[in-house]
């Protein structure tokens, strides 16, 4: 039997999952957690929010807000041994509450890691018409419809369900790890450049010829970029 883990740090990884909003998270979803858990010892916790067509962004802002105060108030954690990661739309839902958290006055999190993140449910970027002949896993136009009913009633620019339009100044450090061959990288290389002009705290991985969410997939590529996740982490402290 393998030893337990030992938390000798009393971190917690509060990771939002990806899947256009409407999917549940998948066993590649499960396995990549579990290896960040054994490979730093820490819990996690990810939270199954609501989804489209049935739910739209404030129920599935909602309810994460909710799992994150209640790891503040009710478990006593404190925010800054709180780690979020999130993959696709799941990294598009953490930039938003990261956004929301800060003008709400609330407790920020230690650092945050973006997987081939959705910023932009526009999809407006011409780049990204570029990239798709070689990206294998998303559709643009079904992209458009996933992100419409997502919405719901909002704006498709309202920084809640496009936080590429909001401001990402004063929050903690934010990592992006993004494909050339993911559609998503156009907004992922936007971001940076954003940040770059605006002086916001954000670093981004790129990795060639990778595909939408290759972090979760025990490529060579998907490994190291976990690998560099723990290092980071583990360095952070």
């Amino acid at each position: 039997m393998n030893p337990p883990i030992v938390n000798s740090k009393n971190q917690v990884i509060f990771y939002v999952h990806g899947g256009g909003y409407w999917e549940q998270p998948t066993i590649a979803h499960f396995a990549t957690i579990h290896r960040l858990s054994t490979e730093l010892g820490l819990r996690v916790i990810m939270p199954i929010y609501p989804k489209a067509p049935a739910y739209n962004a404030y129920d599935a802002y909602d309810m994460v807000l909710k799992s994150y105060l209640s790891l503040l108030n009710e478990q006593q954690v404190d925010s800054a041994k709180i780690i979020f990661i999130g993959d696709s739309a799941g990294a598009g839902l953490i930039l938003a509450l990261l956004q929301r958290l800060r003008d709400k006055h609330l407790p920020l999190p230690q650092q945050a890691f973006l997987l081939s993140p959705w910023l932009d449910i526009t999809n407006s970027n011409g780049q990204m018409a570029k990239i798709q002949p070689v990206d294998p896993m998303l559709d643009l136009s079904n992209l458009k419809l996933l992100g419409k009913y997502y919405a719901g009633d909002l704006e498709p620019r309202d920084p809640l369900v496009s936080p590429l339009y909001g401001d990402s100044a004063a929050l903690p450090p934010i990592y992006v790890f993004t494909g050339d061959h993911d559609i998503l990288n156009a907004d992922a290389v936007k971001f940076q450049q954003m940040a770059n002009k605006k002086g916001w705290n954000v670093t981004t991985f790129y990795y060639h010829a990778m595909s939408h969410v290759f972090s979760l997939f025990p490529t060579p590529e998907g490994l190291d970029s976990l690998k560099r996740i723990v290092r980071i982490i583990q360095t952070s402290n």
